[in-house]
């Protein structure tokens, strides 16, 4: 008996509006996310990267899923990771946190003072109005530019570079005293 695998449904394509980086909430490094929109003006979130070790799921949610969920908590209970780990169906545990540090920095929710790890929900109108300015922006099909990358010159690099320019200054005085002694 074979098993034939079965396709997922397939999800309308995603155009990126807008790419951008955040802390993490703890502020051990740095997540990209992307802000998209699907061809009927469906608004999503997806975290494409992180800066450090942590694994996460580059599952593709959209906004109106993460602000129900948030939504239906009583007024008076604080946002946490928790309450949204339903969305990522078992993927990797650091996601849910890394979705409240993205949505914190959009503005989406804030801390609240007395306690860093809980979040109390505030309005998404004024993240939704950026959303349709980049919608409705005729720059929203072009790739974004790439940006010249910068090398950096490690320590160890440096001190390669240094000896290899220090041996061949030694082999050229080397030679001339031959080519001189001769």
């Amino acid at each position: 008996m074979t098993k034939t695998k079965t396709k997922p449904k397939d999800k309308p394509p995603m155009q990126i509006l807008k790419t951008a980086t955040c802390k993490t909430l703890s502020g051990k490094s740095t997540l990209t996310y992307q802000i998209g929109c699907t061809p009927d003006s469906v608004v999503h979130l997806r975290i494409s990267k992180n800066s450090g070790g942590g694994f996460f799921s580059e599952e593709i949610l959209s906004f109106d899923a993460i602000y129900e969920a948030l939504k239906k908590l009583p007024s008076d209970t604080p946002i946490s990771s928790y309450y949204l780990a339903h969305l990522f169906k078992g993927k990797s545990v650091n996601t849910p946190s890394f979705l409240l540090s993205v949505l914190k920095h959009l503005k989406i929710i804030r801390a609240l003072p007395n306690n860093k790890r809980h979040h109390e929900l505030l309005d998404p109108r004024p993240f939704l109005d950026q959303v349709s300015k980049l919608m409705s922006s005729p720059e929203k099909t072009k790739a974004p530019a790439k940006r010249p990358t910068k090398k950096t010159v490690t320590k160890k690099a440096a001190v390669k570079k240094a000896s290899i320019k220090k041996a061949s200054a030694k082999k050229r005085s080397l030679t001339s005293r031959k080519a001189s002694s001769t």
